[in-house]
C-alpha cells in the first residue's frame, strides 16, 4: 500500500505538485511493468541495479522479495487505509477520532486526475 501526501504549500504550487505527480505515476507504472515480468530480463536487472544502489541491499535478495504493489494510476487503496484507520482507533493508538467530514476531505484526487486526464488511465489489475 502506498499513498501519498502533500503540504499545503507544495499542493498549492500546483506546477511542481503536478510535475511531482506525473513523474510518480510513470515511476509506478515502470515499477509495476518490471515486477510483473511484462520487462526485458535486462530492464529487470537495471531495476534490481537501481534499488541495490540505494537501498544497499544486493541484487539477489531484491530479486526474491515479494515487491510492493503500486496503483498505475497513483491512487491509494482508501479501503486498506481506512482499515488500518479504524484498527489503530480501536487500539486506542489515535485518541481524537476524525469525523467523517474529516475523513472524506483527505481525499483529493483533483491533482491525479489531472495529471490521468494526460496520462490516460490505465487498468489496475496490471
Amino acid at each position: 500500500m502506498s499513498a501519498l501526501c502533500f503540504a499545503p504549500s507544495f499542493y498549492n504550487n500546483r506546477p511542481a505538485a503536478k510535475a511531482f505527480v506525473k513523474a510518480y505515476i510513470r515511476a509506478s507504472r515502470d515499477y509495476m511493468g518490471a515486477i510483473s515480468g511484462r520487462t526485458s530480463v535486462d530492464d529487470r536487472a537495471q531495476i534490481e541495479a537501481t534499488l541495490s544502489r540505494y537501498t544497499h541491499i544486493d541484487p539477489a535478495t531484491i530479486r526474491e522479495m515479494v515487491p510492493v504493489s503500486l496503483s498505475v494510476n497513483g491512487l491509494p487503496n482508501q479501503e486498506s487505509l481506512l482499515y488500518g484507520y479504524h484498527f489503530y482507533r480501536d487500539q486506542g493508538l489515535i485518541p481524537e477520532p476524525l469525523s467523517d467530514a474529516a475523513l472524506a476531505a483527505v481525499w483529493g484526487f483533483e491533482l491525479v486526475d489531472e495529471v490521468l486526464d494526460e496520462l490516460g488511465r490505465q487498468p489496475e489489475s496490471q
